[in-house]
């Protein structure tokens, strides 16, 4: 990705209009939506770990709030850094992080990052047979986050899907749910969450970075208020991580 002033330069897919569900007042909210698996801040190959180009790329993005996957926090493979932890510092936003697995005698995981605090954040477990998984939950004053990353395993992400749903069903407030779901647009758990959420992010391939030939990553809306979602994108970054970035604006009714 070339990094610019202009961050709509960075857009490689874009919807050519708008979703847009009823008719929003003129106060209506803005969210800036950023999901990215930053693979621990390493480059595509895994040679090189720098946590400052990855937030360089989030920063040029201007998130308003980011799901983050594959965080380390003082293991032996990130030569005890706390890479969550100086990824928001180099970013200047909050950090709301849920580790799913001990590793390397520190913690990895899934992480949370926005311009405002939280009201509360926490972890949900979720089923994952060759590694475990989680759902990690933001909420804000207008709007709960939910940031996951889902199992390899066929089953595993089927019996997420209802976990993910139950804790929806817990808020009244429109909610955002990013993540690497490791699941292609046709799979059953894909199918399963577009019963009840809306798919607000452009279809198009994410992965691997340098020349993406699968969709696995995702942005999803539940809510009964009128939205609009503008300038969903895959950003055309090729080698700072092994997924893209995928971006949208969501607006909605107060």
């Amino acid at each position: 990705m070339k990094l610019t002033s202009n961050a709509t330069s960075f857009l490689a897919t874009c919807l050519s209009a708008a979703l847009l569900s009823g008719t929003l007042p003129a106060q209506a909210e803005t969210v800036r939506v950023l999901s990215y698996n930053v693979q621990d801040c390493f480059n595509l190959g895994r040679k090189d770990q720098n946590v400052e180009r990855t937030a360089e790329v989030i920063r040029k993005l201007a998130p308003d709030v980011a799901g983050i996957q594959e965080l380390d926090r003082n293991t032996k493979r990130s030569k005890g850094h706390d890479i969550a932890g100086e990824l928001a510092e180099k970013t200047g936003m909050e950090l709301s992080y849920g580790k799913t697995i001990d590793f390397q005698g520190g913690a990895y995981g899934i992480g949370i990052l926005s311009k405002k605090k939280p009201i509360r954040a926490y972890t949900v477990p979720l089923p994952g047979k060759e590694e475990k998984r989680a759902l990690q939950i933001a909420e804000f004053e207008t709007y709960v986050f939910f940031c996951t990353h889902l199992s390899l395993t066929k089953n595993s992400k089927i019996e997420s899907v209802p976990l993910i749903n139950a804790e929806a069903a817990k808020f009244s407030k429109p909610i955002i749910l990013v993540g690497d779901f490791n699941a292609y647009p046709d799979s059953e758990p894909i199918q399963e969450l577009r019963k009840t959420w809306k798919q607000v992010s452009v279809n198009g391939f994410t992965f691997p970075a340098n020349a993406p030939t699968v969709q696995i990553d995702y942005i999803f809306l539940h809510t009964d208020k009128p939205y609009r979602a503008e300038h969903a994108a895959i950003i055309e970054e090729p080698s700072v991580s092994d997924h893209r970035p995928i971006t949208v604006e969501l607006t909605w009714e107060p």
